[in-house]
């Protein structure tokens, strides 16, 4: 198999879609397997009913039942919080490792070939991220855009696979 066929557009474009999609698929499914999302959605019921008590509190700071009301929740808010970052942090512990080194080897073959031509110029934006590369600020690398298609499949896969944190 000649390299310049995944090296190049389209076929650089088709194997970093197909790439995008099954890193994305992989990260939902281990989402899927590790996250309790019922627990988590009643979690955030909890954090979101405090943070609407808050807000109230700032419009009507006299209001000294609101403020015993938040006192009272306030360590039910902090454990909430913390078990739904403990929660979101075990699948990370499983995908951050292969990820840096998927992305590490592709930056080797990658790094100074254009992907994708955009029709309109991200100056400041891709110009940061291409550093001292050849590439324009109208022009996406693979990292680029691996990330607008993982974002797109990412929100595909949460829905179809019911892994959203709020439903």
């Amino acid at each position: 198999m000649d390299l310049n066929a995944i090296l190049f557009p389209p076929g650089s474009i088709l194997f970093l879609t197909l790439l995008a999609l099954s890193i994305s698929l992989a990260i939902n499914l281990i989402n899927r397997r590790t996250i309790d999302y019922g627990r988590m959605r009643e979690l955030q019921k909890i954090v979101k009913e405090y943070t609407e008590l808050q807000r109230e509190l700032l419009r009507n700071p006299d209001d000294k039942r609101l403020k015993k009301k938040l006192d009272k929740m306030k360590p039910q808010f902090d454990a909430a919080r913390g078990e739904i970052s403990r929660m979101n942090l075990r699948p990370m512990l499983y995908t951050t490792l292969p990820i840096i080194v998927i992305f590490w080897l592709l930056g080797s073959f990658y790094s100074d070939i254009p992907v994708m031509n955009l029709p309109f110029p991200i100056p400041w934006i891709l110009d940061y991220f291409h550093g001292n590369t050849g590439l324009s600020n109208q022009t996406l690398g693979y990292l680029g855009y691996y990330v607008v298609v993982s974002f797109l499949l990412s929100a595909i896969f949460q829905r179809l696979l019911g892994t959203s944190p709020s439903q």
